[in-house]
């Protein structure tokens, strides 16, 4: 049986708390390593990708996912902000910071 088509869920600037929900479940959906990209700093590996460890390369795709869904659902005004980030989890906590504020 063919996987459904997952529907992202837009962000429009406002709710972020409840965006944010669904956002997380939305990248839960597509992998536990994928929604853990959002949560913990990625730089890319150094070198070729032919030599790169099989962690280096399931991280780099996670990131990559996640990376794509987040540009994705966002709008234009939140692009414009994160268009710098370079992985996942800078454009989440940018998000984050932006519309949560800091403790």
């Amino acid at each position: 049986m063919a996987e459904r088509i997952k529907t992202l869920p837009n962000f429009d600037g406002l709710n972020f708390p409840i965006w944010k929900v669904k956002m997380t479940i939305f990248l839960q959906s597509l992998g536990s390593r994928v929604v853990k990209a959002v949560t913990k700093p990625f730089s890319v590996p150094v070198g070729d990708e032919d030599i790169w460890s099989d962690m280096a390369t399931k991280e780099f795709d996670a990131n990559t996912k996640a990376h794509y869904a987040l540009l994705q659902v966002l709008n234009d005004n939140d692009i414009v902000r994160i268009i710098h980030c370079k992985s996942a989890y800078e454009i989440w906590s940018h998000l984050v910071v932006t519309h949560e504020g800091t403790s």
